[in-house]
């Protein structure tokens, strides 16, 4: 049958920022489909929440309370999971934010640019290289980068934010062919997605109007939008797929232009 493609009985994956959002999404999404899963995020009371409806499901959840910044951290987080696990099957980098990089040129300085890297483009590579061993001990792995519509677009304040997403998109294309044929890397670049970190614009008629005009679906994304995209890299429906970047954003990369002021044509 061609679902059985899809299914992740017997695997193992780590999914960072797993507490909330995408990330928890992602995580009830692939205990669906069988895998056990290994969370990961500062907040420990949000990670023990989705831990519960994955032992409901019958599957095993792991937590982690961990700075993704601090390398140190990440060591540790490394070691204590090869403690309790042979082999990682799936690594899904799923926590970013533009976090302090967020603002103009003028009020953004180095720190806080350097800030926005670390999270959303230097976390990721850190934890691929730490869990590396892990990931080539599993017959066939994946890995799996959240990115953003941001990484293609241009907006105000984003700058840091922006740089990083790109950043982790070329990354994920060279970590393809540098670990082929073992393990597959890709990457996921969500539009807007209705998530706790959007709550100011769902929250907002105008401003959710304004948002929804330059997506030509004419609505925002679910998380289950991107559990699903996460859930094909993830599993072997995508076996002769490594290196790319799946677009996830309503169509908003088809439209005419690459700013986010773009409009559709009205007809």
């Amino acid at each position: 049958m061609l679902t059985d493609a899809f299914s992740l009985n017997g695997k193992t994956a780590l999914i960072t920022g797993a507490g909330r959002g995408i990330g928890a999404r992602i995580a009830t999404a692939f205990a669906e489909m069988g895998a056990d899963v290994i969370l990961v995020a500062r907040t420990e009371g949000d990670l023990q929440q989705v831990a519960g409806q994955v032992r409901e499901m019958g599957r095993g959840a792991r937590v982690f309370s961990c700075d993704l910044t601090d390398d140190n951290q990440l060591t540790e987080l490394a070691a204590a999971i090869a403690a309790e696990v042979a082999t990682l099957d799936i690594l899904v980098n799923n926590a970013g934010a533009p976090g302090k990089g967020y603002g103009s040129l003028a009020t953004v300085d180095r720190r806080r640019f350097d800030h926005t890297l670390s999270v959303n483009l230097s976390a990721a590579y850190s934890l691929i290289h730490h869990t590396l061993p892990l990931l080539q001990a599993a017959p066939g792995a994946s890995i799996v980068n959240i990115s953003s519509a941001m990484s293609w677009m241009v907006d105000n304040n984003m700058a840091a934010y922006a740089a990083a997403k790109a950043g982790l998109d070329q990354m994920t294309r060279v970590l393809a062919y540098e670990l082929s044929p073992a393990i597959r890397v890709n990457g996921i670049a969500p539009g807007a997605i209705e998530t706790p970190a959007t709550a100011f614009i769902t929250d907002d008629p105008e401003r959710l109007e304004e948002t929804v005009r330059w997506i030509p679906q004419g609505r925002m994304g679910q998380p289950d939008d991107i559990a699903l995209a996460a859930l094909y890299l993830a599993s072997a429906a995508s076996a002769f797929v490594s290196g790319k970047i799946l677009e996830v954003d309503g169509g908003m990369a088809a439209l005419p232009g690459t700013a986010i002021q773009s409009r559709l044509p009205t007809i």
